[in-house]
């Protein structure tokens, strides 16, 4: 089942640079030549951003709120550079957040909830600074959530559903501390989940089809405890998380099989769906997974060709997408892939260019971006 039209309309209602070592001004000069290596990347909902091997940051796809920050509202189908001396890049809905390596946050796209986190509700196309001391970030739909180098945990933007966790429903504009010892922290759509220091895993926001994991479909406004043991997560309109013996849980909405579990039925409170991965990716309505072999598995929606088995297949549980992959990015409608070598691979809805195969083709199996 895809939901494609309803995310669009309501992204459609919420309104519609080469850079120096701070990665804030837009480009003037000639760009740079495009990497030869990729170390990450991160998929929003029709947007892709991704960090070559020397730091380099780059975006291409849908461009209409700012998102890829070139300066611009024009869509690319192919990379463009934004900035350099970045650590992390991460995409949300329409934003895109970033941090350097000396632990700044820069923040650019959308902004009508205040998820760029700079006091105002401004659309940017190109970075702003928003602030210091900042060791990883994420974004969701129209939120963004972030841990500070002492451990803290920030958030701001959209907090309809109480997904900014500091016990209210009122929007943020600029970071509030919601608590301390937190060591990462994913956003799903409308919900957030938090790893602390000792392994405790907390959730708090949307929870209409059990995403949380608490067990209900009762909206929480402030972090409530879901187990223990766990290393990492991710989260769109299901959560999935690592646990430190590489046992994969999953749980929330499961109408496309997103749970990976071979049902279709939500799941209110973590269930154990498999073993022996490294790391998650959640998209809107579908996941990715990566073995500790350097396996890439992938179930749920493929409406647009996002599993990247060659089909438009749903899958309710994991397929095999291929080998030799080092880290993988879920998004709206499509995913994109780093190979082990430094190689960069992308699929699935490419109607704004988000594969960055200098196309608008829709492709149901890898694609290399040039």
């Amino acid at each position: 089942m895809s939901t494609r039209p309803a995310i669009a309309a309501a992204l459609l209602g919420v309104g519609v640079g080469a850079c120096g070592g701070t990665g804030a001004s837009s480009s003037t000069a000639t760009a740079p030549p495009p990497p030869t290596a990729w170390k990450m990347v991160s998929a929003g909902f029709d947007h892709t951003v991704a960090i070559a091997s020397d730091g380099s940051v780059w975006a291409w796809g849908e461009n209409v709120f700012g998102q890829l920050g070139d300066g611009t509202t024009t869509p690319k189908s192919a990379p463009v550079p934004i900035g350099s001396n970045f650590a992390l890049a991460v995409a949300g809905g329409a934003h895109t957040v970033a941090l350097t390596a000396g632990g700044a946050l820069w923040a650019w796209g959308d902004n009508t909830y205040g998820q760029l986190g700079d006091g105002t509700t401004a659309q940017r196309s190109a970075p702003v600074l928003i602030g210091t001391g900042f060791a990883s970030v994420a974004a969701g739909g129209f939120h963004t959530v972030a841990i500070k180098a002492d451990g803290t945990l920030w958030a701001w933007g959209d907090n309809t559903h109480g997904q900014i966790g500091d016990g209210t429903t009122t929007q943020r504009e600029s970071p509030v501390m919601i608590a301390g010892g937190y060591a990462s922290v994913a956003a799903g759509f409308s919900h957030t989940v938090a790893i602390t220091s000792g392994g405790v895993l907390r959730a708090w926001g949307d929870n209409g089809a059990g995403q949380v994991g608490d067990g209900t479909t009762a909206q929480r406004n402030a972090p409530v405890e879901i187990g223990t043991g766990f290393s990492a997560a991710a989260a769109g309109l299901h959560t999935v998380a690592l646990k430190t013996d590489g046992s994969l849980w999953a749980w929330g909405l499961n109408a496309n099989g997103e749970l990976g579990d071979g049902t279709t039925d939500n799941q209110m409170s973590p269930e154990e769906v498999g073993s022996g991965y490294v790391s998650v990716a959640a998209g809107y309505v579908h996941t990715e997974a990566l073995s500790t072999a350097g396996e890439l598995w992938a179930w749920g929606d493929s409406t647009h060709g996002e599993l990247g088995d060659g089909t438009t297949t749903q899958r309710n549980a994991p397929v095999r997408i291929g080998s030799g992959y080092a880290a993988v990015g879920a998004g709206g409608w499509h995913t994109a892939a780093v190979g082990a070598t430094g190689s960069l691979w992308a699929w699935g809805d490419n109607t704004y260019g988000q594969l960055g195969d200098g196309t608008l083709a829709q492709r149901d199996a890898p694609v290399a971006i040039p």
